[in-house]
């Protein structure tokens, strides 16, 4: 069953990022939102993107450049609104880490 880990908060300031990455299995994908956008420039995000090429990372857009983020990774997908219904519904089960 695919997981949508949605993370609330920076992983600067929690250890929510880390335990999502653990629990991440590859079918699932992370949404990255309000606070856990400045989870973009995450050493432990980017490092888990070169090792495990499969994880599916979104953001939102909104959210990030309220926190002036910029992204230039290929593997992190920036996302509005509506895709952020459209993915919620796309998957079997979602967890918010916050």
């Amino acid at each position: 069953m695919a997981m949508l880990h949605i993370i609330r908060n920076s992983g600067f300031t929690s250890n929510t990022l880390s335990q999502c990455l653990t629990m991440c299995l590859p079918e699932d994908a992370i949404l990255l939102m309000d606070d856990g956008c400045y989870n973009l420039q995450h050493p432990l995000l980017l490092e888990a993107l070169t090792k495990q090429t499969a994880i599916a990372v979104y953001y939102v857009s909104l959210h990030a450049s309220a926190r002036a983020l910029h992204n230039e990774h290929p593997s992190l997908t920036a996302i509005n609104f509506d895709e952020v219904l459209k993915l919620i519904f796309t998957f079997d089960n979602s967890i918010t880490w916050s």
